[in-house]
């Protein structure tokens, strides 16, 4: 009771301070504080299948394009409301993505890991080649979103927006993970048999886990799209990839307050390397054998085993149920 109740000032006192910033901060920081908090919710959805679920898929830049343009087209070329536009990033995302897992879902690591990054390729090619809707390289402008005649345009202004989603995705984000469904995506994670015998059907919890990681990732690629004010596909290729996999395993997999970490550390790490962009790829790729090796919980995983961070309430519950007592078989 105490760790929750400390738990949730940290988050409120948290949520304050992140507000007061924009009285405090320049234009430019003000953007990467704007790109942090969007890799938050990216970085979350991608933690839901890498590290609740074990699933190692590559197609999460590309769901986060599907959000971004859907929210660019919605927007711009149909004149719908931006609030309107952006949950339907999410769903549009989420269906993809789910039509993408049905071929994955009986297939582990590597061959998950192709299958995925195959579908990822697919539709980068769509969003270059389908011109006539997607504008193709040539990109899509963003208008900015309104709320009611006010617009929320520039840095200072669209931090609001970008603050409130956030925050709500966090939320219903820990809400998941120590519900029945998170439990189910551990289950699925530590052994599929095993799961299975307890009754849970694996192949809708890895169903559900695609989804509900798209849906994060194309609610971000919105936010990403309003924060930018203009995309291309280009944006959403290999290296898009490989910051998402960063935030994650840095930040720690197994935890919804490692993707905030990792989006922090991984998001102003290019922009203190930007007079050197052609070492961020390798520094990223040494990062992740570091990690991997040396510290495989991440900061996240470091910081609960010094108890500076609190244990995830999931994982306790789902010890509980790995270790409760089963009945005796009849003879």
């Amino acid at each position: 009771m105490w760790v929750r109740f400390c738990e949730r000032w940290f988050g409120l006192l948290l949520i304050l301070g992140l507000a007061c910033l924009p009285f405090f901060l320049d234009k430019y920081t003000q953007f990467v504080v704007n790109l942090i908090l969007v890799y938050v919710t990216v970085g979350i959805g991608l933690n839901f299948l890498l590290g609740y679920t074990g699933q190692f898929a590559f197609a999460h830049a590309a769901l986060m394009g599907i959000g971004a343009y859907t929210v660019g087209l919605l927007t711009t070329r149909l004149g719908i409301s931006f609030w309107i536009a952006l949950p339907l990033a999410g769903v549009a995302a989420a269906a993809i993505g789910g039509i993408g897992a049905l071929p994955a879902l009986r297939m582990k690591r590597a061959y998950l890991a192709l299958v995925t990054l195959a579908f990822a390729e697919l539709i980068q090619w769509v969003l270059i080649r389908w011109k006539d809707v997607t504008l193709g390289t040539d990109g899509v402008s963003i208008r900015p979103p309104r709320f009611f005649d006010y617009a929320l345009k520039g840095d200072y202004k669209i931090f609001w927006l970008i603050l409130v989603v956030t925050v709500i995705m966090y939320v219903i984000a820990r809400r998941l993970t120590e519900s029945r469904i998170g439990r189910s995506w551990v289950a699925v994670r530590e052994n599929e048999i095993v799961a299975q015998c307890n009754g849970i059907n694996v192949t809708a919890t890895k169903l559900v886990v695609f989804m509900v990681s798209a849906f994060y990732a194309g609610i971000g690629g919105g936010l990403f799209a309003a924060t930018l004010g203009y995309i291309v596909p280009d944006g959403f290729g290999l290296l898009q990839l490989v910051l998402h996999f960063s935030i994650v395993v840095i930040g720690g997999m197994g935890s919804v307050f490692g993707g905030v970490i990792g989006s922090l550390l991984l998001t102003t790490l290019p922009e203190l390397l930007r007079e050197y962009p052609q070492a961020l790829e390798l520094i990223y790729g040494i990062l992740l054998c570091i990690f991997i090796i040396f510290m495989p919980t991440g900061i996240a995983g470091f910081l609960k085993q010094w108890r500076v961070l609190p244990p995830e309430v999931m994982s306790r519950n789902w010890q509980a149920l790995r270790d409760r007592p089963r009945p005796e078989k009849r003879s």
